[in-house]
């Protein structure tokens, strides 16, 4: 069988039903929070069930639905995730976010992009498995998934934590980068809060007490002169795959009057880490900054906790899941697929830490998440659904 043209003759056939799908799924409103994601997951059941595919259904909190469909049997199983959440509409649009448009041969919706698109496309791939279901190797496990925008626990963490999932490969179709471009590594993710102590006094005598403000703005310098006065890059350290260490200062909260002498200031920190580089190693230098402005009696304390921490990774790029995406890649266009590393976090860290092989790949959405008037052309349902089929059918030697 020639599967590449099968699968580009379905999608051309079904294109129409794509497009009506994904605007179904954009008018089921699934901002998170509160999330409500069990809204979508009954139009993806009912689109299913159309097409004879069983699902189940899981939840780590009411409304909080996971669904979960299997097309095929054996091995390899490739786990696709496509979270059903979205982030809020915001300001700016030129319609109702969740009342979809179709012009000029793209779809205008909160979430078509992120990750409604997607999700229509991974639908119409499993229902045209199912047609021919017998005739290749290898288990689809699909599924539309909660909470992604908010840290997942409700989504892939309770899946994970549960034992819902069981699978020798994951494509996570969540970067936007398009199908010439697949993600193979995450940088390191490390939120820290570090606050100082000092001693409260009246505002008219600074000299009772010690400001809390001043030594947290030291310990800023101290950080800002290593990662550099605008940008947030980390001097030095490098990786082909990424962009250089970065440090964001989300948050700085202290004082309270104005006639008082704060006597504490927390800083917020959101530090995206290359591999190469550990926690601990960054950690020993964040206390090193800080224990630099106690020894200067700035303050007579402090304190350094960390919030989150998830460490980075690469995946091999002989890694069957990345060749199976550099195959279809190969056999749609003849060109070869850019291997890159991601700033952001996708669940592809926790599929991961549980030893699920796993890859960023999906739609080019042309930067559209998340912003006012979010759109994705139609023809990226059909690109990325016959590249994600291509891929499936390479992981099990069906090609």
């Amino acid at each position: 069988m020639n599967w590449h043209k099968e699968l580009e003759t379905w999608f051309d056939r079904h294109a129409d039903e794509g497009t009506a799908l994904l605007c179904d799924l954009v008018r089921q409103d699934t901002v998170n929070p509160p999330g409500n994601e069990c809204r979508a997951v009954e139009v993806v059941k009912k689109y299913l069930a159309r097409h004879g595919i069983a699902s189940e259904t899981h939840e780590g909190a009411a409304g909080r639905t996971n669904l979960l469909a299997r097309v095929g049997t054996g091995a390899p199983v490739l786990f696709v995730p496509a979270h059903t959440d979205v982030v809020p509409a915001g300001e700016g649009w030129d319609h109702d976010p969740f009342d979809p448009v179709v012009r000029d041969g793209y779809v205008y919706g909160r979430g078509v992009a992120d990750d409604k698109g997607p999700l229509a496309a991974l639908l119409l791939l499993a229902a045209f498995l199912k047609e021919h279901e017998g005739a290749f190797r290898g288990t689809l496990l699909a599924g539309a998934v909660a909470d992604e925008e908010r840290g997942s626990t409700h989504g892939i963490v309770y899946l994970l934590q549960h034992h819902l999932i069981e699978a020798d490969y994951a494509i996570v179709p969540d970067t936007g980068a398009s199908i010439y471009c697949v993600s193979c590594g995450e940088k390191g993710l490390l939120h820290v809060e570090v606050t100082f102590h000092g001693a409260q006094a009246h505002g008219s005598a600074p000299e009772k007490g010690c400001n809390a403000i001043w030594a947290a703005w030291a310990f800023l310098q101290a950080v800002r002169g290593e990662f550099g006065e605008q940008t947030g890059y980390c001097r030095g350290a490098q990786h082909e795959l990424f962009s250089p260490t970065t440090i964001n200062v989300a948050r700085v909260q202290g004082g309270g009057a104005f006639n008082i002498i704060p006597a504490q200031c927390s800083v917020r920190l959101d530090i995206r880490y290359i591999p190469g580089q550990t926690c601990d190693e960054l950690l020993a230098r964040l206390r090193a900054y800080a224990q630099q402005v106690a020894d200067q009696k700035l303050c007579h304390a402090f304190d350094l906790h960390v919030d989150s921490h998830m460490a980075p990774y690469v995946l091999d790029e002989h890694n069957p899941v990345v060749a199976a995406v550099r195959t279809a890649v190969r056999m749609m266009s003849g060109r070869d697929v850019q291997r890159m590393g991601m700033s952001g976090t996708t669940v592809c860290k926790q599929l991961i830490e549980k030893n699920i092989p796993a890859v960023g790949w999906s739609q080019d959405a042309h930067d559209q998440a998340h912003m006012a008037n979010e759109r994705l052309a139609v023809s990226e349902i059909k690109t990325f659904g016959v590249a994600l089929g291509l891929a499936f059918l390479a992981l099990g030697n069906n090609l």
